[in-house]
């Protein structure tokens, strides 16, 4: 793993900072060639420093709040070392989408429009964080099979190592066991998410403002069962961790979003009545052939 990466000029390049830029890039990118497709004002770098700052907020407080344990003997200022990891996607989701609907409204920005260029580059910045985690070896996965080929060993200095010798599963100082690659899954799925949102957003019948939240219904049901190859932290009684049961509450918040804004859509535009109309059509003039005498030919 590449946890810290060593430069010549005296100071390490942490792999987990490196791809939360490197995805922070690519979403300046890809954000503002959308919202020039969608023919809205350009205020892309404005909203993404403001999305970054309210999501790593918001993350790292989910983060302390689920995980306050990790912060009992350590000063307050470790609640602001990002670059060792520790961000609660939730978390970091909600914190900047409410800091950008604060942006947005401040500057009387169409809402639906930026909401669907977010759906689209979301899951960019998602992916490469993932890969941070990866090379952090942070939200790591749970005990693969002895010899199984998909199985990754972190170093010593990896949290997974550390966290395996805290419940006696290693010794201190040694690496740690072979564990489920969650990370990797996880920014997979999040390359799925990006195709989905990405071919919605050219469908060219997708509601203003309806890919954000079907972003969520997706990204929900993915979560809740990657959430249970997670083997970071210990599963409570109940069965369920913290980040399945939001990810069920957000389903079923966001799922009659979904069914709202597309349903809406779908009659408003006249191809849901024409659906009906041809369906009764069908079901009448069907009957009536179904009731004619069958006339035969003879020679």
């Amino acid at each position: 793993m590449f946890r810290e990466i060593q430069t010549p000029f005296g100071f390490p390049i942490y792999g987990y900072g490196l791809m939360i830029v490197v995805g922070f890039i690519l979403c300046l990118f890809v954000g503002s060639r959308e919202v020039r497709r969608l023919g809205i004002p350009d205020r892309v770098s404005d909203l993404a420093m403001v999305l970054l700052v309210c999501g790593i907020l918001g993350g790292r407080l989910f983060y302390y709040i689920q995980f306050y344990e990790e912060f009992a003997n350590r000063s307050f200022l470790a609640f602001f070392q990002i670059w060792e990891g520790g961000l609660v996607f939730y978390g970091g989701a909600l914190g900047g989408l409410t800091g950008g609907l604060v942006f947005l409204l401040w500057k009387r920005l169409p809402i639906p429009d930026y909401m669907d260029m977010i759906a689209v580059v979301a899951p960019i910045g998602v992916f490469f964080g993932r890969w941070g985690c990866f090379l952090n070896g942070c939200c790591f996965g749970r005990l693969c099979e002895p010899g199984a080929p998909w199985g990754v060993v972190f170093p010593e200095s990896a949290p997974a190592a550390a966290r395996h010798a805290d419940w006696g599963l290693i010794a201190p100082g040694s690496a740690s066991l072979p564990v489920h690659p969650v990370q990797l899954y996880q920014a997979a799925f999040e390359g799925l998410l990006f195709l989905s949102m990405w071919a919605l957003s050219r469908w060219g019948k997708a509601p203003r403002g309806g890919l954000m939240p079907l972003l969520f219904v997706q990204y929900g049901i993915g979560r809740f069962f990657l959430e249970g190859l997670r083997g970071d932290h210990v599963r409570p009684p109940e069965g369920f961790t913290v980040s399945q049961i939001v990810s069920i509450v957000l389903f079923s918040i966001f799922v009659g979003v979904v069914v709202w804004l597309w349903g809406r859509a779908f009659w408003t535009s006249g191809r849901g009545a024409a659906a009906v109309d041809g369906l009764m059509e069908s079901a009448i003039y069907g009957e009536q052939r179904s009731h004619e005498p069958v006339r035969e030919d003879r020679a």
